[in-house]
Formats: structure tokens, C-alpha cells, sequence
């Protein structure tokens, strides 16, 4: 931990001379995975929001030397590859004009909480106003900062998620945390506005991602949907367990279901993948989310749940008159 102040504190000076731009609000939203990211970027595309693509050392003060001393690593040589891609850094960020950014993590769900919880200490850290100042990098961080969780509800339901998001605020910020209001969220000692939006199928308490975007997707291509839907009934849950070589007595070779070790198989995100191949073939569903006109402004903009999340957003990133 120490070496890793240092060199932040070492890339202070010269982060400072070489990027003197600034935001006036900078939103940390924090998603399960790359899928909700691509949905999110086409929701904050559609509402005015481009793409920010400089380079690290042009970002405002202090996330120029934070994104550099993450990118650098601790101990690199001792990470396995899996951890060096994991490593606490955005998978898109946007800008709102000039006084707001938008970062956009895949951080992971309920098995990624350690990675999830490192990264609300950082931000905490680097943009609290009142941690004592032994305990606090001194930045210059003038920006007014927000934390926005995206889950699923799954069959948990939106209000336990909502419980889970304040039991894990309020062990990271040692202070008891509720999230309240519409938008739902809650401003803390430190200065940081915490929000959480949670993603439901539509007049249901329970659900995920795909209940809003499957059928948004299907509006208008409700025949390749179809089709793709068809197609994901040739699924075989026998097929799951995946193949792997073993050795047989007689020295042999021969592949045998590891029942240790099974494919996921989720039915939305089957189909989706399906149709994405129609217009970006061999793509990823993150590819079709963010680049197909399965998804388009129209659409999104006349959805009651595309317009909550945006307002959920606008509430954090655009400055009050």
C-alpha cells in the first residue's frame, strides 16, 4: 500500500502540469459486466453524451494519476494475466459537454465484491472531502463525485438488492447508509453522492438486463427474433458439461463431460446472440448491444425504463440551473 501511494503521490506533480483541464462532476457507475456497460453507453449516446478518447495523461486531475498507477500496476510481475485485465480501470467513459464524465466499470456482481469494494476505498480517498489527512492523498480534487450501482434484481427482487447496495456502503464507509428518493440516493459525509438503479422486468419487482432490452430489441425485427428463439430450443443441457482429455490405463487418450465444469447457458442472452450475428458475425452480444439498430434512439428515448435510467443519470451529471 505504501509503494502505492508513493508512486501516485510520485505522478501528482507531473500529471498536474501536463493536463490542467477539469470536470465539474465526475459519475463512477459501477455495472455487472460488459453487457449492461454496452446498454448504458447507447442510453447516454442517444441523450447527448460522446465518447471521451483521450489519452490517460489528458484526463482531469486526479483520475490522470489514478488511471496511470492502476494501468502501471503493483507488483506487475506477480499478477497473473487474469488479474492484470481486471485491473480497476473503466471499460468506457463519456462526456457530458464539458463539466461532467461518465465512467462505466464491469466490475462484477455478487462474486466480485472484493474488486467492487477496493474501488469505492480508492474513490473515497481520492475524492472525500472530510477523511482525516493522514489517511487522505492529496489530490486537488475539486469535482463533485457520484457512485451509481447497476444490478440486477434477478429473484431477489429490487428492494433486497437495494439492501444489499446499502449494507455494502455502509461497511466500506463505516457509516450507516440508506438510499432514498427518486432518483434513489444518498449523499455522505465525504462530500460523494452514492445512488443505485436496478434493473427489473417492467411492473415487476424481480428480473435482470434482458427483460428491458430483449424486447426493446425485438420492436420492429419481430421476425428474426422469432426465428432466433427457435433456434435456442436446439439447446441440450446434456451438452454443458465440457469436453476434456484424460488418459485411459492403457496409456490412451480419450475425452470424457467434466461435470465439474459447465457451460452457461442463459436464454436472452442466447438469442440476442443469435440476431447479433446478422449484422456483426462473429461478434460478441457486448458488439450488438452497442453497435446494432436492433437499438435505436427512437426506441430508446420512448422507453418508460430507458428514460428512468437517463433521469437517474441526468440527476447526478447535468448541473442544476
Amino acid at each position: 500500500m505504501k509503494n502505492k501511494r508513493n508512486r501516485y503521490l510520485n505522478l501528482n506533480l507531473f500529471f498536474t502540469v501536463l493536463c490542467p483541464c477539469s470536470m465539474e462532476k465526475i459519475l463512477f457507475a459501477l455495472c455487472e459486466g460488459p453487457h449492461d456497460v454496452a446498454f448504458l453507453y447507447r442510453i447516454l449516446q442517444v441523450n447527448g453524451l460522446q465518447k471521451y478518447s483521450k489519452p490517460i495523461g489528458e484526463f482531469p486531475a486526479p483520475l490522470n494519476k489514478y488511471f496511470a498507477s492502476e494501468a502501471a500496476g503493483e507488483n506487475l510481475e506477480q499478477l497473473k494475466l487474469e488479474e492484470v485485465r481486471n485491473r480497476r480501470l473503466p471499460s468506457e467513459v463519456l462526456a457530458h459537454k464539458d463539466d461532467a464524465l461518465v465512467l462505466l466499470y464491469a466490475i462484477g456482481g455478487d462474486s466480485q465484491v472484493e474488486p467492487r469494494q477496493k474501488l469505492l476505498q480508492d474513490v473515497a480517498r481520492i475524492y472525500g472531502r472530510h477523511q482525516p489527512e493522514e489517511k487522505k492523498i492529496k489530490t486537488g480534487a475539486t469535482a463533485q463525485c457520484s457512485v451509481l450501482y447497476f444490478f440486477d434484481a434477478d429473484q431477489k427482487g429490487s428492494d433486497a438488492r437495494l439492501q444489499e447496495v446499502c449494507r455494502e456502503l455502509s461497511k466500506v464507509l463505516e457509516s450507516e447508509v440508506s438510499l432514498s428518493g427518486n432518483p434513489q440516493q444518498y449523499r455522505h459525509t465525504n462530500g460523494i453522492t452514492y445512488a443505485a438503479h436496478i434493473f427489473a422486468e417492467a411492473g415487476k419487482p424481480t428480473g435482470k438486463l434482458e427483460n428491458i432490452l430483449l424486447p426493446l430489441m425485438r420492436q420492429g425485427d419481430e421476425e428474426i427474433f422469432h426465428r432466433a428463439e427457435s433456434y435456442v430450443e436446439l439447446h441440450d443441457p446434456k451438452r454443458l458439461p465440457r469436453l476434456k482429455v484424460v488418459e485411459m490405463g492403457n496409456g490412451q487418450l480419450t475425452e470424457v463431460r467434466d461435470e465439474k465444469k459447465k457451460g452457461k447457458y442463459h436464454r436472452d442472452k442466447s438469442v440476442i446472440g443469435i440476431a447479433a450475428q446478422l449484422q456483426n458475425s462473429g461478434s460478441t452480444n457486448t458488439v450488438c448491444i452497442k453497435h446494432s439498430d436492433y437499438l435505436t434512439r427512437n426506441k430508446i428515448v420512448s422507453d418508460p425504463s430507458c428514460r428512468k435510467i437517463w433521469h437517474t443519470f441526468e440527476a447526478l451529471i447535468v448541473p442544476t440551473p
